[in-house]
């Protein structure tokens, strides 16, 4: 886990340092996609979209280590995001997941894919701090190994949502709100695996830097009403705290979770998430 989040701290620094744009030409605030494929924090979906024709490529680490139970999973979400016209996007995603229970029980296989639609059907005015409020729907294919199902769908999956958020802006700073809640349905039609949950995050955005490359982000993830109550599907409130790096075109972003689950005889369990992203 290490390894990579090395790498992808010393790819983002030849990136960043590459002769592209100076810190004087940047956004206000570069808005990259996150760990789902969609535009962001480190999970939570931001109402914003990507500009028309840009198409995003990103790459994530996200680890998840338990003492009791004793495992380590490690999932690798690759996904592209295109911006679309009328303030809409779209993003492919699809995972590797990697898990070890004691010393030497491991597994690893593909995760189901996923393809998101976000539309920003309500902007945010110029110089206000009213919201913008967007919609967001997600369809999942079973592509899934049938002995390594980490959390997957048997048939097929959904979910579908709002996210709503505002950036705030005074003198020579700015701050980011953003959430959304999202109904997740699969398997409707197979009772032994149906399942029906809630899924909702929050968070903030704050540089800290002199050109707001360097930012903040913390946020507040919970799953709740699922079905299954396995060590790694239960439901489960969380905080997540992260530093994001960017630069017109680049972002790094790289955090911790700490989660409560609700699940008897199983301790809390904690996550650590790098993400890299490049616009095109």
């Amino acid at each position: 886990m290490i390894k990579s989040l090395l790498s992808l701290l010393l790819l983002t620094i030849h990136l960043i340092f590459s002769p592209v744009v100076s810190a004087e030409d940047l956004e206000l605030i570069n808005r990259p996609i996150n760990t789902s494929g969609l535009t962001g924090l480190l999970f939570t979906s931001s109402p914003f979209t990507l500009t028309p024709g840009v198409v995003e490529f990103g790459v994530s680490t996200i680890s998840e280590n338990s003492a009791a139970p004793d495992y380590t999973i490690t999932e690798y979400p690759v996904s592209i995001t295109s911006g679309l016209a009328h303030n809409m996007e779209i993003a492919v995603k699809n995972a590797y997941f990697q898990k070890k229970e004691g010393v030497s029980n491991r597994k690893r296989g593909e995760g189901d894919i996923e393809l998101s639609y976000k539309w920003n059907f309500l902007q945010q005015p110029e110089y206000s701090a009213s919201p913008a409020i967007a919609f967001i729907a997600t369809g999942i294919a079973p592509t899934a190994n049938d002995d390594f199902k980490m959390n997957g769908v048997n048939h097929w999956g959904a979910r579908i949502g709002f996210s709503a958020g505002s950036e705030i802006t005074w003198r020579d700073h700015v701050l980011g709100c953003y959430a959304d809640t999202q109904l997740a349905i699969q398997d409707l039609s197979d009772e032994r695996v149906r399942d029906r949950y809630g899924l909702f995050n929050a968070g903030l955005l704050f540089p800290i830097s002199k050109y707001r490359n360097l930012q903040m982000l913390v946020e507040y993830n919970m799953v709740n009403g699922r079905r299954k109550l396995g060590v790694e599907s239960a439901n489960y409130t969380a905080y997540t705290y992260g530093l994001r790096l960017v630069t017109e075109r680049f972002n790094f972003s790289m955090g911790t979770q700490f989660l409560h689950k609700q699940v008897e005889q199983s301790n809390n369990s904690g996550k650590v998430i790098g993400t890299i992203s490049m616009k095109f």
